[in-house]
């Protein structure tokens, strides 16, 4: 694979959060008639989800501190 000469936006991580961000970044490009993410390179020194993101399994753990998440989430680990 090689890279390209010019990106106008970089994103290091290819894990959740950047790949996140870079879905995001090209939703919110195309509603502004700015593009179509075509211009967005991801780069990683390792695989997709490679690091702590397959080690977490890429789960964004923000909603554990709102009380009835933490209930409906333990829940589902007992179920589970």
């Amino acid at each position: 694979m090689t890279f390209p000469n010019k990106a106008d936006y970089v994103i290091i991580g290819a894990g959740i959060h950047g790949l996140s961000t870079a879905w995001h970044l090209a939703k919110r490009l195309k509603a502004k008639g700015k593009g179509d993410g075509s211009k967005i390179l991801v780069i990683d020194k390792g695989l997709i989800a490679a690091g702590a993101s397959g080690i977490a399994c890429g789960v964004i753990r923000n909603n554990y501190y709102q009380p009835a998440m933490r209930e409906l989430m333990s829940m589902c680990v007992d179920i589970w």
